[in-house]
């Protein structure tokens, strides 16, 4: 079965890496109850073992990406390889590297491309202007998913924290809803503009915006990013794939109420929608 084994995905692009993602959770056509995303700095060798071993419950294989893969434990890592064979049988496992492994790294003697135990990817850093402030914003608003996704990365790069990206992105979603509301209501730009104090440009801009985006569903996209936000706080889910998981859905595009159509950046409807993001 194709993409089903181990895969180490080493290298900052983080927005191609999701892109290849959805690559392989489409080529497995794996379903909500098979898709499992870790923090490499909290599972036990044990655990992830018999979650990859473990027989997929409605697809034809699991995906279970193991994010900060670096801070796997040498028993995890050699448990991986151990069982490697096994494993190419149920599932399908990446490791996503951000930074640079020293030679001492458990995984280091895996990066080599020829090693018949992990397939590996590179993803080096690419060259990119200097970080816009709303570029991120500009994506959303455009459904474009990739330069969304590489706008979060550029953002996390140059230190901000997944929270205030998060907190950011729900300042945006509460602009659309607020619009979306007034624009039902058969209220025109101009007074738009002087009820919500938002300047007549941004308010024309806004409009364009959630022009085919029905206010149930921002709403509900709203909702998600509340609670994205509050089990980030908690530790419920791990913050910077939370921030990912919310900007993919809100790319994609709405066709009417009820109903979403994927958008050209290759998120599907549905996809993302109650996943857990941590440890099983």
């Amino acid at each position: 079965m194709s993409h089903t084994g181990l895969h180490l995905f080493l290298g900052p692009d983080r927005a191609r890496k999701l892109s290849r993602l959805q690559e392989f959770e489409r080529s497995l056509r794996v379903t909500t109850l098979d898709r499992h995303d870790l923090d490499g700095s909290a599972v036990r060798s044990a655990d992830l073992v018999a979650l990859c071993r473990q027989r997929p419950a409605a697809s034809p294989a699991r995906l279970i990406v193991v994010d900060r893969a670096q801070r796997l434990s040498a028993d995890c890592v050699q448990a991986l390889a151990h069982h490697a064979q096994a494993i190419a049988q149920t599932a399908c496992v990446v490791l996503l590297v951000d930074e640079e492994l020293g030679g001492r790294h458990p995984l280091a003697p895996f990066q080599r491309q020829a090693n018949a135990v992990i397939a590996v990817e590179q993803f080096p850093a690419r060259d990119v202007p200097a970080v816009k402030p709303f570029a991120l914003l500009d994506a959303l608003g455009r459904r474009d998913a990739t330069e969304a996704l590489l706008a979060v990365h550029d953002q996390l790069v140059h230190g901000k924290e997944p929270l205030e990206l998060l907190g950011l992105v729900a300042w945006q979603l509460q602009r659309w809803v607020m619009i979306r509301r007034l624009l039902d209501a058969g209220h025109g730009a101009a007074h738009i503009a002087d009820v919500s104090g938002i300047r007549p440009w941004q308010v024309q801009r806004l409009q364009s915006e959630v022009g085919d985006r029905p206010l149930n569903a921002l709403q509900v996209l709203l909702q998600r990013c509340w609670q994205l936000d509050a089990n980030a706080k908690r530790s419920a889910v791990i913050p910077r794939l939370a921030v990912e998981q919310l900007v993919l859905e809100i790319c994609q595009l709405p066709v009417r109420d009820g109903e979403i159509r994927a958008s050209s950046g290759g998120a599907r409807g549905g996809t993302y929608s109650g996943r857990r993001y941590c440890g099983e």
